[in-house]
This record gives C-alpha cells, sequence and structure tokens, in this order.
C-alpha cells in the first residue's frame, strides 16, 4: 500500500556531491557536539548549530531542495566551523 507522505515516495538517485556535502555536514555537526566549549563556548549555540547542520544534511539526503541562500549560508557555516574544528588550524 503506498502512501501519501513525503517519507513515503520514492526518491530519485542522490547526487554524489550532494551526498557529500550532506556527509560533510553531519560530521562537522557531530564534532560541533564534541568540541562546542573550545569552538562556540556556549553550550545552546552550538547544539543550534549541530542541529542546523544535521536537519540540513537530512534534506539533501532525502532528495529536498534547500533555498540556494539558506544552502550558502548553511555552506558558509560549515566551512567556518570546519576550519574552525581542524586540529591543524586549531592552537593548544
Amino acid at each position: 500500500m503506498s502512501g501519501s507522505s513525503r517519507y513515503d515516495r520514492e526518491r530519485p538517485p542522490l547526487n554524489a556531491d550532494v551526498a557529500a556535502e550532506a556527509r560533510a555536514y553531519s560530521i562537522i555537526a557531530e564534532l560541533l557536539v564534541d568540541y562546542r566549549d573550545e569552538v562556540i563556548g556556549d553550550r545552546e549555540v552550538a547544539m543550534n548549530l549541530s542541529n542546523l547542520l544535521h536537519n540540513a544534511a537530512i534534506e539533501l539526503n532525502n532528495g529536498r531542495a534547500i533555498p540556494p541562500g539558506i544552502r550558502r549560508a548553511v555552506r558558509g557555516l560549515a566551512n567556518a566551523l570546519r576550519e574552525s574544528l581542524d586540529p591543524n588550524t586549531r592552537s593548544s
């Protein structure tokens, strides 16, 4: 029996670049949880940023488009956090 929910519908194949972007968002979100005090300092802000990245990854993995301006902002946030979380650029 086929449902009418958007979650029941068959998804189109995921583009490899989009899948990689979604994986990167998930990884950065998980790292942010682990290093929130070092990178953000405020637990609630860090957790909300992590949730934003996780939800963007979920949307991309499910083949749903994120509006271009929001996607650019999420990508910029992820890049800035990735640089902050990179052990090669963090101060000891």
